[in-house]
């Protein structure tokens, strides 16, 4: 097939620095009528996925001149627009020539950039990268209904929640990212700076004197709150620790984006979840909690959701519940109870230091 499925693209970027933008890239490809298959072969020639040269430190995988992006998405989104640029005839070179003749207009013979300045070559190149997600970077250019449909829940919208600056909010994260990796540890001011770049974008609900981000303008929406694609777990079934799918309106009701939230905060912060050991935990076939009660992990629990996050000591644990308690706006829990939490529409279970969550904080959200 020329145009690749999601799940044959996610395996082409799967390692590179890409492969975190994976869903969203190939949303803006295929939507602008860009073929992914072509977007995994630009990427790979040019730059080897953004690990080359010029690439690095500049989110710019394709090999446009003289630009910066925030994310690798933004730069998919340029390149989009570039080669659906009439004035610059890419269009009109492909009907006549195929990919070789758009080619020679975008790395032409004696350019700098040129690989070899050969564009005949660097087309071949650009092919054969491209197969690697199981499509044809030869047919340039594809219809949307060419485009293989996403899955029931999955969230192409490179967004949060309506209303926030995404690309404020992913240069503030990454730069949080950049300082743990780098061992300069966390920044508590960039932290603050994301929570209120949050709050700016989808307000502030007072839950118990605290400020809550709130769910966004739409107050149950239906998965696309969360940009899942970014938190780089895997999908699954029950019992699998994966992000599973179902429930009322395929997202349990509204639950589930908001459970993930906090994995995302969670990760903001460098939390680093783990699904083959008992790091994360969310729908499974057990139906009672330890106390006897009905899970919120549990299946058969249509409009809940129920997210573990595994610890691998107490004293993890209380770092990574402090956090999140920042974000939630209730810097006064410490654990030792449940904490439960309205807020609308929706029942926000956290647990720490309660028996048998010693080393995994439990968050918890159902539809009231």
């Amino acid at each position: 097939m020329s145009v690749p499925t999601r799940e044959g693209f996610r395996r082409a970027l799967a390692g590179t620095p890409m492969a975190r933008e994976a869903d969203r890239i190939y949303d803006v490809a295929s939507r602008g009528g860009i073929n992914p298959a072509l977007v995994v072969g630009i990427a790979g020639a040019e730059s080897n996925f953004g690990r080359l040269g010029y690439a690095v430190g500049k989110n710019n995988p394709y090999g446009l001149m003289g630009f910066r992006f925030g994310n690798y998405t933004q730069a998919t989104q340029k390149l989009v627009e570039t080669l659906n640029n009439k004035g610059l005839g890419y269009r009109q070179a492909y009907g006549k020539s195929g990919l070789v003749g758009m080619i020679n207009i975008y790395t032409p013979r004696g350019a700098a950039n040129g690989p070899n300045n050969d564009p005949d070559g660097h087309t071949r190149n650009i092919i054969n990268i491209g197969r690697k997600s199981g499509g044809d970077a030869s047919k340039a250019y594809i219809s949307p209904g060419a485009v293989p449909a996403a899955a029931p829940g999955a969230t192409p919208s490179g967004t949060i929640a309506g209303g926030l600056n995404t690309t404020n909010l992913m240069n503030l994260m990454r730069q949080q990212t950049e300082r743990i990796k780098s061992g300069q540890g966390y920044d508590r001011e960039l932290g603050l700076k994301i929570r209120q770049s949050v709050i700016d974008g989808i307000g502030t609900r007072n839950i118990g004197g605290g400020n809550v981000p709130a769910a966004g303008p739409n107050p149950q929406p239906q998965g696309g709150d969360i940009d899942v694609g970014s938190l780089g777990i895997p999908y699954g079934g029950v019992d699998s620790r994966g992000i599973t799918r179902g429930g009322a309106g395929g997202n349990w009701g509204g639950s589930m984006p908001r459970a993930l939230q906090f994995l995302q905060w969670a990760q903001q912060t460098g939390y680093k979840p783990n699904t083959a050991g008992r790091w994360l935990s969310q729908k499974r076939s057990r139906q009672n909690t330890a106390s006897g009660g009905v899970s919120d992990h549990w299946q058969g629990s249509s409009t809940a959701y129920g997210l573990d996050l595994g610890v691998p000591n107490v004293a993890e644990g209380d770092k990574l519940l402090g956090n999140l308690m920042r974000y939630f706006g209730q810097p006064s829990y410490r654990g030792g109870s449940w904490l439960n939490i309205n807020k609308g529409g929706y029942r926000y279970q956290i647990g720490w230091r309660t028996p048998g969550h010693f080393d995994h904080i439990h968050v918890g959200v159902r539809k009231l």
